[in-house]
């Protein structure tokens, strides 16, 4: 489990993460990735994805008062949380990975099985009940020495705790009467889920056609290509970017400059883990 490559010897013992682009989660409409490498690199990546790409803040002022609301669509620490559980507790002898299913208003995370015959499920989900034990006593104990988990099986009381802080609503814990399966499913703060409604509304026409009126002709047909792709599939990398254009890395950063210029087109992550996406919000008429 702590190897370059354990999934080589032990099938389920890595990462799967597919992110669906519309509400109607269709399968023609999604990324998929895989994390591999040892068990804690594993967590990590797949939550350093996740805080680039998935999790925003939003800043609201408030008349009469000087500090403004912050909050944030979900609080990274409920889902670091939910992630570590997922894969403490998790059965290495099935060779189904932990998977994380990332929808426009929820985060999925899936592990089998599920929590212990012994644990009652409505005491569980109000933090109100601790495992005895952990299934990977070994990964526990390295995860407590790198700070991945928690001290004293507190994890589903600090999820409680930082999904209320941030004002999200509270999780929720589904398994079956065999205990085959544990889904943790953590919802969009309801902010984000108004304002991605409203965008939807008002939103009507495709990407392409709105670009295609902003750009002069020239810049439009050389964005094209990364255009079509991101309306298919909802983002795109530099290197996708460089493979759908057929162009150099730096005739695609000036694409993109073009495309980010419009302000349609949003980038996040770090230099070397960057991906655009299309903006959840239409720009303001200057």
């Amino acid at each position: 489990m702590f190897g370059e490559r354990p999934d080589k010897l032990i099938a389920g013992s890595k990462i799967e993460l597919v992110r669906f682009h519309d509400k109607e989660a269709e399968a023609s409409d999604f990324t998929e990735k895989t994390f591999y490498g040892p068990i804690w690199k594993q967590v990590r990546d797949a939550l350093d994805y996740i805080k680039t790409t998935v999790i925003e803040e939003k800043v609201v002022k408030v008349d009469g008062r000087a500090e403004a609301d912050r909050f944030f669509n979900y609080p990274y620490n409920a889902l670091e949380e939910a992630l570590v559980n997922a894969v403490l507790h998790k059965n290495y002898k099935e060779d189904v990975p932990v998977e994380i299913r990332i929808y426009v208003d929820q985060i999925q995370i899936i592990n089998f099985p599920g929590p212990d015959y012994y644990i009652d499920m409505e005491k569980f989900a109000a933090g109100k009940i601790r495992a005895r034990r952990y299934r990977n006593p070994k990964i526990g104990e390295f995860f407590k020495e790198i700070d991945l988990s928690e001290k004293k099986s507190t994890g589903i009381s600090k999820i409680l705790r930082e999904l209320k802080r941030n004002g999200s609503p509270m999780p929720e814990f589904k398994t079956d009467v065999d205990r085959t399966y544990m889904i943790t499913t953590i919802r969009i703060h309801e902010r984000f889920e108004i304002e991605n409604t409203n965008f939807a509304q008002k939103n009507e026409r495709s990407l392409s056609e709105v670009l295609s009126e902003v750009l002069t002709q020239k810049d439009y047909n050389k964005v094209s290509a990364i255009v079509s792709f991101m309306e298919e599939h909802g983002e795109i990398t530099p290197k996708e970017a460089e493979a759908v254009t057929g162009k150099s890395a730096a005739t695609v950063r000036r694409y993109f400059k073009i495309l980010t210029g419009t302000r349609y087109i949003v980038a996040e992550g770090s230099t070397n883990n960057m991906v655009y996406h299309i903006a959840a919000n239409l720009p303001e008429d200057d």
